[in-house]
């Protein structure tokens, strides 16, 4: 009985010590009050899905490469700038690729981003795969899958996954072309 009430009065007194440090003055996330954070634990994730098609537009130089992303989503739809950080042979068919890309949404072309004509910005990491039919072979297959977050405009606080698939068999039907698919996902205050 004694044990009883001693870890009562030990788990009385550990409260009553945690509820003066959760004070506006001493809030859980400096600068925030309790309010703020009452309203980051009242929220919750909204993904959204996408597709579409990526296709390149210039060579900007040795390791950049723009694109223009198309999707249904325009919150993912721009110019993209694609760097390469890194390509290492995994066998005889295989390489795997490694970057950083960053989506001018709404821009159209590259004139666009120089000039600052775009409603938001996003900044990728990324990383795929390159897989030849054959050591010989000039058809092959390319996996790549992206992370990123909203850095400017419309799309700041904005998280967003990708995944580039492209399918070169050869001829110049098939082109140099990304079929694009994704989910962006915004964290929205709950109502209760």
């Amino acid at each position: 009985m004694k044990t009883k009430v001693l870890l009562f009065v030990c788990l009385f007194t550990g409260i009553a010590v945690l509820f003066p440090s959760c004070s506006e003055k001493n809030a859980l996330v400096p600068d925030l009050n309790q309010n703020d954070e009452m309203n980051i634990l009242k929220s919750k994730k909204i993904p959204t899905q996408f597709s579409g098609i990526c296709t390149p537009i210039d060579n900007m130089g040795y390791d950049i490469i723009s694109w223009y992303d198309t999707t249904d989503d325009p919150r993912v739809t721009g110019v993209s700038y694609w760097v390469f950080t890194g390509i290492e042979p995994i066998d005889e068919v295989t390489i795997e690729l490694t970057g950083t890309t960053e989506i001018f949404v709404g821009a159209v072309t590259v004139d666009d981003v120089v000039n600052g004509r775009y409603t938001g910005k996003w900044e990728m990491t990324w990383k795929g795969y390159q897989t030849y039919t054959s050591p010989e072979s000039i058809t092959f297959k390319i996996v790549a899958h992206g992370t990123g977050a909203g850095t400017e405009g419309e799309v700041l606080g904005l998280t967003a996954r990708w995944k580039y698939t492209m399918d070169f068999d050869g001829t110049p039907e098939s082109g140099a072309i990304y079929y694009s698919k994704g989910k962006i996902t915004e964290t929205v205050s709950k109502d209760f």
